[in-house]
């Protein structure tokens, strides 16, 4: 009886306090365990033949997770199986480039049967059937031909077919939309995302899966307010350069909808800002003052932690205060990462040195600097970029020859970059290294920049800026180049 009388007032209270909170916000159905461990998916093809390539289907993660891009990867040539590991301390989308998705939590192992000569078929229905005569049974026969997945804490749902949901712009509607102010352009998003929603309430779904559902539509909204000034260049439509400085002066993410969205209202709700190339979703909650949401602080502790990681693959002294507030789980990775660092540095060529004080506009200058009277030849690169690595190895035939003439080398990466693989390159390549964080890059205003690595900036001896080099010319047209700088 007591228990009974304990049971009945602790669902009273319950009630009591979801009575209290606003019915804005949304419940997820969805949780995950703070922590950080190694996700694992544990892959098969079952369509396997001897011979065939060894290789899993190519893949991506959608974010660092704070240590880096990186993964490992065993491969079983004889059997067609696979294994892919990600060391998480947050739940990451890994993405086939054939477009299967996985969402892996931290602790995850899943196993996953894959049927090759099945996905073709899904994939070729999608492609080759008229975007109206497409079926969700249809999709979800072929689906369930070609994937099955075992161990997720949240298995991706069955792909259904909804009207709206289409990715890029056709020329119809970049003809009608070419002289749409932003204002007229967001309506026409807004609508037609509220029909996709819509759709939702038809459809016999889980809580779980209509919350998941409901994030990839809001993900999709803010993806086409990003589009608008693509569906004034695309197909040559509009070419006028004073109407296009007009319309692109008009965009913005402040919009009066904002409350009527909901992947900010809870942690879940990154899906819908790290699954897109932009990161639209943080910018929106920075637009329309949403930085205290749920979602908005998880962010803010995000960034504080990817400030102390910053420092700590940069082998440098780390606030133990700082460090000790952070949560758990960056704290976990950190610390690994000091191990690591610090076991790895004493066969280092290269100094990893700390950013300069002050806003990141102004570290490149103060890095150059720092080395008046000689010639700064500045590297901008990334493990994880080809042309880099080649970059960086070529040169090294003809460094110690450009050194005894005044040379400094200076190599500045982001925190995508794989750390075991940086730590690898800090150790060949003597010079500076600096490693800034990813989300601060465009800030620091680098000369001729355009989001593409490898980019090499030249300065002289008065730490002048004289050349921008996009790309891995070769040695000989980068010695012809740094020639010219006396």
């Amino acid at each position: 009886m007591k228990k009974a009388v304990l049971s009945i007032c602790a669902f009273a209270l319950m009630a009591l306090v979801l009575s209290c909170q606003p019915t804005s916000e949304a419940t997820s159905y969805t949780q995950w365990e703070r922590k950080s461990a190694p996700a694992v998916i544990l892959g098969r093809y079952v369509d396997w033949k001897a011979g065939d390539n060894p290789f899993p289907p190519g893949f991506w993660g959608n974010h660092e997770s704070l240590k880096g891009n990186g993964c490992a990867i065993t491969k079983d040539s004889i059997n067609g199986t696979f294994s892919i590991t990600y060391d998480i301390c947050y739940p990451l989308q890994h993405q086939c480039m054939n477009g299967l998705e996985i969402m892996l939590f931290p602790g995850d192992t899943v196993k996953l049967d894959y049927n090759r000569s099945a996905f073709a078929a899904y994939e070729a229905y999608n492609r080759e059937t008229p975007r109206d005569s497409i079926t969700t049974e249809k999709l979800q026969e072929l689906w369930k031909k070609a994937v099955h997945m075992e161990g997720a804490s949240f298995e991706m749902p069955l792909p259904i077919h909804m009207k709206g949901m289409q990715l890029g712009v056709s020329r119809d509607c970049a003809i009608a939309h070419a002289r749409s102010t932003f204002d007229e352009w967001r309506e026409v998003c807004w609508n037609e995302f509220q029909d996709v929603v819509g759709q939702l309430d038809t459809l016999n779904l889980s809580p779980r899966e209509r919350e998941y559902r409901r994030m990839l539509i809001e993900q999709d909204y803010l993806n086409k307010l990003r589009n608008f000034m693509f569906v004034k260049k695309s197909w040559k439509i509009l070419t006028d350069e004073d109407s296009l400085a007009m319309f692109e002066a008009q965009f913005t993410f402040k919009d009066p909808h904002a409350s009527e969205l909901t992947y900010y209202r809870s942690t879940l709700g990154f899906f819908a800002c790290m699954n897109n190339l932009f990161g639209e979703g943080r910018e929106y909650m920075q637009a329309n003052g949403l930085e205290d949401s749920p979602l908005g602080r998880w962010f803010k502790e995000l960034d504080e932690a990817k400030t102390v990681m910053t420092r700590a693959k940069a082998n440098l002294p780390v606030n133990e205060s700082k460090l000790d507030s952070l949560s758990p789980e960056f704290q976990v990775q950190i610390r690994e990462m000091q191990a690591l660092m610090k076991k790895e540095a004493t066969n280092n060529k290269g100094t990893c040195k700390d950013l300069p004080e002050g806003k990141p506009e102004e570290w490149l200058p103060k890095i150059v600097a720092e080395h008046k009277g000689r010639i700064v030849f500045v590297d901008f690169w990334a493990t994880w970029c080809g042309p880099c690595r080649k970059g960086m190895k070529e040169m090294e035939s003809v460094k110690e020859g450009l050194k005894e003439k005044g040379v400094d080398f200076v190599y500045i990466t982001d925190t995508s970059s794989d750390s075991n693989d940086w730590l690898v390159y800090v150790s060949r390549h003597e010079g500076v290294h600096y490693i800034v964080p990813e989300d601060k890059k465009q800030a620091m205003q680098i000369p001729d920049y355009e989001n593409a690595i490898p980019h090499y900036l030249i300065y002289d001896r008065e730490g002048k800026f004289v050349k921008a080099i996009s790309g891995w010319p070769g040695v000989e047209k980068m010695m012809e180049e740094l020639s010219k700088v006396q």
